[in-house]
C-alpha cells in the first residue's frame, strides 16, 4: 500500500513538472481573454490580471514559465515590469512576450535588451504561434496549425 502511494506521489510530481504556466496581463478584458484562450488552446494553465501589480503577489507562487503582458498597461508599465523580472533571481528565466503598437517605440530597445520578445499588437496571435512553436520542445505542429 505504502509503495503504490509513493508511486502516486512521484507521478503527480513529475506531471507538475511537465505543466506550462502562463500568466496575461492586460487591462483590456477582450484582449486579454482572447490571449488565455489561444494560450489554452495549446495546452498552457493560464492565469490573467489587468495590471502588473496585481501579477507581483501571485508571482511567488506558481512557477510561471510564460507571462505575455500588454504594453499598455496602466500603474506599473511594461518596460518597469520587465526590468523588475529581470533583475530578479527567481524570476530570470521566465519568458517574457510584449505586445505592443508601433507607435510604443519610445521603449522598444530596453525591452528587446532585456531578452523580451516584441510582438506586434496587429499580428499578435501569428507572432505569439511562432514564438510558442520557437520555445517549445514538445509543441505539435499539427495541433498548432489547426488553430489558425
Amino acid at each position: 500500500m505504502e509503495t503504490f502511494a509513493n508511486d502516486q506521489m512521484w507521478n503527480t510530481q513529475r506531471q507538475s513538472g511537465r505543466l506550462k504556466f502562463a500568466l496575461v496581463i492586460g487591462e483590456a478584458n477582450r484582449f486579454r481573454e482572447s490571449v488565455i484562450a489561444l494560450l489554452r488552446g495549446h495546452g498552457w494553465l493560464v492565469h490573467g490580471v489587468g495590471q502588473a501589480e496585481q501579477a507581483l503577489s501571485i508571482l511567488v507562487h506558481i512557477p510561471y514559465s510564460l507571462i505575455v503582458l500588454d504594453a499598455e498597461l496602466p500603474g506599473m508599465g511594461a518596460p518597469d515590469f520587465v526590468q523588475m523580472l529581470r533583475h530578479s533571481k527567481e524570476r530570470q528565466t521566465i519568458r517574457l512576450v510584449v505586445i505592443n503598437n508601433s507607435e510604443s517605440l519610445n521603449w522598444e530597445s530596453p525591452i528587446a535588451e532585456s531578452d523580451a520578445f516584441l510582438a506586434r499588437r496587429s499580428k499578435w496571435q501569428e507572432d505569439l504561434f511562432w514564438f510558442l512553436v520557437a520555445h517549445s520542445d514538445d509543441f505539435r505542429m499539427s495541433n498548432a496549425c489547426s488553430q489558425f
